[in-house]
């Protein structure tokens, strides 16, 4: 981003003006008058400090919320009314616009472009959270995101855990989602990452998505290779082995959005590794062969006890619960 020139008191006040037109102009609700076209014609450095106000006041709006804006906003708009009294009312409104501006291009920038949202769950929570754009990210147990908007792109940081992303269409910034050494690119569609396994997932829920994944930092020259997605795949990169992109059923794969495992003839390691999610005390599998039975069946999140029951039932397995409070699957016999 380009530095304001605001270094010496008259780009100050130049900058203040500029301020103040936009507040005139957003009170009219129109683009421009004659007398803001005149003011633009009238000194050439007026159309810089213009538009650096308009970037500026747009990643404002977009973050109005934000409760570091909000406490350096009411600061210097009641720095400004307080010397109200000796002034006309347009002089304040001038002095207002002023004091904002400085705070969009402090604070607001700053925060903007450095500062990253973080949402993220406790064990056995869920919880949706709406961006600025609208857009909306629905995130599971024990999971954690960080969010970083700007001017041209809206990035994303999956750092645990999996979460559904609803993104609002923006072909202007590109959403994207980075999961590991994998990154989702989206403009405006339905989709839901995993890393909460060893593998990345990345399951399309609607619209398109393509998939950057950098090749093996082995090789002397790395590159990116780009997955193109339908609704209704899924991506799942493995650790030491060659991504594949199958069909799925996405009522399964976002099961766990109403609080449902839904497993379907699985390995029970892997089945047990979803379990464990939603756990406060872990369930292992002690035996190599009783970790690749297979399992199918529907599981309420966190009941931990109905599905252990379950695999005993079915499966040729006992199940030892430690003085922890862990439960541990054997072989039986």
């Amino acid at each position: 981003m380009n530095s304001f020139p605001g270094s010496n008191v008259e780009e100050t006040n130049r900058l203040a003006e500029a301020a103040a037109w936009r507040v005139r102009l957003t009170e009219l609700g129109v683009e421009s008058t004659d007398a803001f076209d005149a003011w633009l014609m009238a000194d050439p450095k007026a159309a810089d400090a213009w538009r650096h106000v308009q970037m500026m006041w747009d990643h404002f709006d977009d973050h109005a919320a934000a409760p570091e804006l909000m406490a350096a906003r009411r600061e210097a708009l009641g720095h400004a009314s307080r010397g109200g009294s000796q002034r006309g009312p347009w002089s304040v409104r001038i002095a207002a616009a002023a004091a904002a501006a400085v705070v969009i291009l402090t604070a607001g920038a700053v925060w903007v472009l450095t500062g990253p949202q973080i949402y993220q769950t406790a064990l056995g929570e869920r919880r949706t959270v709406t961006l600025v754009d609208g857009s909306r990210i629905t995130l599971d147990s024990a999971s954690k995101v960080e969010v970083r908007y700007s001017g041209d792109a809206r990035k994303i940081v999956l750092a645990r855990g999996e979460a559904r992303f609803d993104v609002a269409h923006d072909v202007q910034r590109p959403f994207s989602v980075r999961a590991r050494d994998r990154i989702v690119i989206a403009t405006g569609t339905a989709f839901d990452v995993d890393v909460a396994a060893p593998a990345v997932r990345v399951t399309l829920i609607e619209g398109h998505v393509v998939v950057l994944q950098s090749k093996a930092p082995k090789q002397s020259q790395p590159s990116v290779q780009a997955v193109s997605m339908q609704a209704g795949q899924q991506y799942v990169a493995a650790p030491d082995a060659v991504p594949q992109v199958t069909d799925i059923s996405i009522e399964r794969a976002t099961a766990w959005e109403s609080g449902r495992i839904v497993v379907d003839n699985e390995p029970l390691y892997e089945v047990v590794e979803r379990i464990n999610r939603y756990a406060a005390r872990p369930v292992t599998v002690s035996d190599a062969a009783v970790s690749q039975l297979r399992l199918s069946g529907v599981f309420t999140a966190g009941d931990v006890e109905t599905f252990v029951d379950t695999v005993t039932h079915y499966l040729p397995v006992d199940a030892v619960t430690d003085s922890d409070g862990a439960v541990r699957l054997n072989k039986r016999g």
